[in-house]
C-alpha cells in the first residue's frame, strides 16, 4: 500500500535583504494511513517550514519551493495554482495551528468559522453548518455548546480556544492533519487534554496527523513515527521506539540527554548542545551539525553523509554509522550507555 504523504527531497528557500534563506534543504520523509509522524528539533530548524510548504501557505513574495515533490494519494502538490490549494485545504488537509489565539479570526463568532468550511467545502446550508458545528464542538469536549457558538475567541480559554481550533481541522473530514506545536501556549494540564483528545480522534476518524514540536515528552506519548530535524534537514527518522531506544545520530542522542528523567533515587544533570546552529545563508558543505557535535571528522566538515537504512524504516545521515570510521564502535557504545 502507498503512503498518504510523500515527501521527497522538498527545498524552500526565502529572500530577504541579507540573501537568500535555505531553510528547508532536501527533506523526505512519508506519512500512512492512520500513523502520527512528530517531527521534532530545535527552533529554527525549518519544521513549521516544511508544515506550511505541505499546506501551500510559502508566502510566493518572499518564499519559494525550489524543488522536490509533495505527493497526497499519488497527486502532485507543488504545481498547484492558488485556487486548487483553496480546495485542497481543510477538505484533503487540515492545520491546527500553534496559538489559536492568533489563528482564529478575533472579529467572527467561533461557531461562524467553523461553519465557514463546512459551506464552503461541503455544500452545507446555513442551518445544516450549524447543526454539524455543535456536534463538532461538543465532539472536541467543549461544554454548553449552543452558547459557545455565539461567542468570540477572546471569551474562551487556552484550551477551548485550541479545542475550536481541533474542530475547525476536523470539520470536513480530512484524511491528513498538520499539528504545528498545539500544545506550546498551554499549561502541562491542559496539554495532556488535549493530546488525549487528538488520540482519541485519530483512532475514531483514522485520520493520519503529522506533530511538529520540540518536546519529546509529547513525541513519547502520541507519535508512531519520528523525523528529526536540523538546519534544515532530516538526519534521523523511524519508529518511536528505535528512535529513542536506539539513537543513531549524535543529535538525536544529544536532544534526549538534554530531557529530564525521573529515576527513583538517582540524581543525573542534564547534559545541554553546546554552540549554535548553522547559518543558513551560507550552509555548511558537510554534515550541519559538525560544528557542535563531539565525534566530529574530517570528512564531516566537507561531505553530508547519505541517510543509511538500518531497521524497520529507521534511517540516519552520520559518517560514524560508516563501518570505515574508526570512532564506531566507541559512538554505539557510548549511545548504548547513555539510554540503558
Amino acid at each position: 500500500m502507498k503512503p498518504l504523504l510523500e515527501v521527497d527531497q522538498l527545498h524552500v528557500s526565502f529572500r530577504t535583504y541579507g540573501g537568500e534563506v535555505q531553510a528547508v534543504r532536501g527533506v523526505s520523509f512519508s506519512v500512512k494511513e492512520g500513523e502520527t509522524l512528530a517531527i521534532v528539533g530545535e527552533s529554527g530548524c525549518g519544521k513549521s517550514v516544511t508544515a506550511r510548504a505541505l499546506m501551500g501557505m510559502i508566502p510566493p513574495r518572499s518564499g519559494q519551493v525550489k524543488s522536490g515533490s509533495i505527493r497526497f494519494r499519488g497527486r502532485e502538490l507543488t504545481g498547484l495554482t492558488k485556487l486548487e490549494w483553496q480546495q485542497v485545504r481543510g477538505s484533503q488537509i487540515g492545520m491546527i495551528f500553534q496559538d489559536p489565539m492568533t489563528s482564529l479570526n478575533p472579529t467572527m463568532k467561533i461557531g461562524l468559522q467553523i461553519a465557514e468550511g463546512l459551506i464552503k467545502h461541503r455544500k452545507q446550508t446555513k442551518a445544516q453548518a450549524k447543526e454539524e458545528t455543535l456536534k463538532l464542538l461538543a465532539r472536541v469536549g467543549i461544554p454548553e455548546v449552543a452558547r459557545r457558538f455565539e461567542q468570540y475567541p477572546h471569551e474562551l480559554s487556552g484550551g477551548m480556544r485550541q479545542r475550536v481550533g481541533i474542530a475547525m481541522a476536523l470539520a470536513c473530514h480530512p484524511q491528513l492533519i498538520i499539528a504545528d506545536e498545539p500544545t506550546t501556549a498551554l499549561d502541562v494540564t491542559i496539554q495532556a487534554q488535549i493530546l488525549r483528545l487528538m488520540k482519541d480522534l485519530q483512532q475514531q476518524l483514522n485520520t493520519s496527523i503529522i506533530l511538529i514540536t520540540h518536546d519529546l515528552g509529547v513525541v513519547a506519548e502520541v507519535a508512531d513515527h519520528v523525523a528529526v530535524m536540523y538546519a534544515g534537514v532530516v538526519v534521523e527518522s523511524g519508529p518511536v521506539g528505535e528512535i529513542f531506544d536506539n539513537p543513531r545520530h549524535p543529535y538525536t542522542q544529544g536532544l534526549l540527554q538534554s530531557v529530564p528523567r525521573l529515576v527513583a533515587g538517582k540524581k543525573e544533570r542534564l547534559i545541554p548542545i553546546d554552540g549554535t546552529p548553522p547559518d543558513l545563508f551560507r550552509p555548511p558543505a558537510g554534515c550541519p551539525f559538525a560544528a557542535r557535535c563531539p565525534f566530529t571528522m574530517e570528512i564531516c566538515l566537507d561531505h553530508m553523509p547519505q541517510a543509511k537504512t538500518y531497521f524497520d524504516r529507521h534511517e540516519a545521515s552520520c559518517w560514524l554509522n560508516d563501518p570505515r570510521a574508526q570512532r564506531a564502535e566507541s559512538w554505539m557504545v557510548a549511545g548504548r550507555e547513555t539510554h540503558v
